[in-house]
């Protein structure tokens, strides 16, 4: 009897075995009847004579799509989107039921455990879906407007795949556009329209200057202005005094002062000549 439990018990323990869930995946056994419906989490656990675990990747994952759509004004526009997205399903009905559909993307990873990647689920729920919202929402623009609404258009994007994606065991985390292309004829047109906005400063500059430099002459004319009627007034109070000191007794008096010394000069044999005014003018002579 020993010897028939000892039998058993080997070949029990030579069916069983202990199965790895790394980091960033959730396992579910499948068994001979089908999948358990019991969410395993990183971690060993034990399997049993067939059963297999299968992990479902669960990491968050970032993706690009290149995007070329043709937009309001015939014009095609280029562009990346780039979302980020995660497993949604977690509990055991939610991963049983996706297993279930996505059964035939379960690939063998290095001859070990069969993974279900987050890749595959990717393509199935999230590609299709954010490719289609983006020519929705970016085709009725046109195409100068884009960068003055790249806001507006990612807040559009991120919300449409948030509702598109309920229902389904993938979740947004984030959408965003970036690399924008814009066509040759709207670069040059831009291009363009930038230099021509220069020039019209630089020629504003130069009008302010030449204005600031009329104005300084301005303010040094009317300073001019001042400082000569300044002047005048000055000159013409000076000859309203002196006009006021120069009295007829004052003149006569300054007169016989020159006279004095005019005469002072006349030496005998010099001659004087006389005016028809009886002033006198000596002729001085060597």
């Amino acid at each position: 009897m020993k010897n028939v439990v000892m039998v058993m018990f080997v070949a029990i323990v030579a069916l069983g075995c202990t199965e790895t869930v790394p980091p960033g995946f959730v396992g579910m056994v499948m068994e001979p009847a089908g999948l358990s419906g019991e969410p395993l989490q990183p971690g060993r656990h034990g399997c049993w004579g067939r059963d297999e675990m299968i992990l479902i990747e669960t990491k968050e994952v970032a993706t690009k799509e290149e995007l070329s759509i043709l937009c309001k004004d015939d014009l095609n526009f280029k562009f990346d989107l780039v979302l980020r997205t995660r497993l949604r399903a977690t509990d055991g009905a939610a991963i049983k039921e996706l297993l279930n559909k996505q059964g035939s993307n379960v690939t063998s990873v290095s001859f070990e455990n069969d993974v279900l990647q987050i890749d595959s689920l990717y393509k199935t729920y999230v590609r299709p879906a954010a490719r289609n919202i983006a020519r929705g929402v970016v085709s009725g623009m046109n195409t100068t407007d884009i960068r003055s609404n790249r806001n507006a258009i990612q807040k559009e994007i991120m919300s449409q795949l948030k509702s598109a994606l309920k229902g389904t065991p993938m979740e947004m985390v984030a959408a965003y556009p970036s690399n924008f292309d814009y066509p040759d004829v709207i670069t040059k047109a831009v291009e363009a329209k930038r230099k021509k906005e220069i020039e019209i400063e630089e020629e504003k500059a130069k009008q302010a200057m030449e204005l600031l430099k009329a104005e300084n002459r301005k303010a040094i004319a009317d300073k001019m202005k001042q400082v000569r009627a300044a002047e005048a007034e000055a000159e013409a109070a000076y000859i309203a005094i002196v006009g006021r000191a120069i009295t007829k007794p004052y003149l006569e008096r300054m007169e016989i002062e020159a006279n004095k010394k005019l005469y002072g000069r006349v030496a005998a044999g010099d001659k004087v000549i006389v005016t028809g005014n009886g002033s006198a003018i000596p002729m001085v002579g060597k």
